[in-house]
C-alpha cells in the first residue's frame, strides 16, 4: 500500500510541474490566475452557458475599429502553441471579435499581425464577412501579446546554428562540449587523376624499357672490380 501510495504521489507531482512549466512559458500579459479556460468549440457548442468564463485565443488581425471609448479587433483563429503564440496555417476554426479599453494604434495593431487574446467571452454578435452572415463570440480583453514575425535564417552557414555545416567555435574544447547542432564533416573521397599524357599500347612501354636497360652503364664501370682496387 504504502508503494502505491507513493506511486500515486509521484505521478501527482510529476503533472503539477509539468502544468506549472507549461505555465511559466507563456508571456505575462495572457498568462491569467490559473483558473480553467473556454474554448472556442465550447462557446460555439453553449453560447449563453458560457458567458463570463475566461478564455485565452489567438489568431490573425482582420480588422480594427476604434470606437469613442474603446477599440475593436475581429481576429481570425488559430490554435496556440504551449507558450501561446498562434500556429498560422490554413486551419482557422472561425472569428471573434475582441474589445479593448480605450484607443489602440492601428499602425501597431496592424492587420495580418499575430496576436493573443486573454479575456472573459461576453457574448456573440451578429456581423457579416462580405456579405456572409456571421456570428461574433465577444471577449472583454484583460491582455493582450503582440507576436512578432520570425526572422529568417542567417545566408552564412558560419553563422546559423541551424546549418549541418555549422560548427561551434568550443567545439572540441573539452570533453563534454558538443555542439547540439553539429554534423561531423565527412570528406568526400575522389579517385585519383588519371595520366594525361598521349597513351601507349603494351609494345610501346615494352621497347621503351628496353632501351632504358640498354642505354644504362654496365656494373663494372660504376663499381671496379677487385683486381683493379689491388
Amino acid at each position: 500500500m504504502k508503494i502505491q501510495w507513493l506511486y500515486k504521489a509521484c505521478l501527482l507531482g510529476a503533472a503539477a510541474l509539468a502544468l506549472s512549466g507549461c505555465a511559466s512559458q507563456l508571456p505575462e500579459s495572457i498568462r491569467g490566475d490559473g483558473s480553467t479556460l473556454t474554448t472556442y468549440d465550447q462557446v460555439q457548442a453553449a453560447s449563453a452557458e458560457k458567458i463570463g468564463e475566461q478564455v485565452r485565443w489567438g489568431g490573425v488581425i482582420a480588422e480594427v475599429r476604434n470606437r469613442e471609448n474603446a477599440s475593436e479587433l475581429e481576429i481570425v483563429g488559430f490554435r496556440t502553441r504551449s507558450f501561446g503564440r498562434p500556429e498560422v496555417n490554413d486551419n482557422s476554426y472561425g472569428r471573434f471579435r475582441v474589445i479593448i479599453n480605450g484607443f489602440i494604434d492601428p499602425e501597431v495593431y496592424a492587420k495580418g499581425r499575430m496576436i493573443t487574446v486573454l479575456g472573459t467571452y461576453t457574448g456573440m454578435e451578429s456581423g457579416t464577412i462580405g456579405e456572409y452572415n456571421f456570428d461574433f463570440p465577444v471577449v472583454q480583453a484583460s491582455g493582450t501579446e503582440l507576436w512578432r514575425e520570425p526572422q529568417p535564417r542567417a545566408d552564412d552557414w558560419r553563422y546559423d546554428v541551424y546549418s549541418p555545416r555549422y560548427r561551434w567555435y568550443m567545439y572540441g574544447a573539452g570533453p563534454y562540449r558538443v555542439h547540439p547542432y553539429y554534423y561531423p564533416y565527412t570528406p568526400i573521397m575522389q579517385p585519383a587523376p588519371r595520366y594525361r599524357g598521349t597513351p601507349r599500347t603494351q609494345q610501346q612501354r615494352t621497347q621503351q624499357q628496353r632501351s632504358d636497360r640498354e642505354s644504362r652503364p654496365p656494373i663494372e664501370a660504376i663499381r671496379p672490380g677487385r683486381e683493379q682496387i689491388d
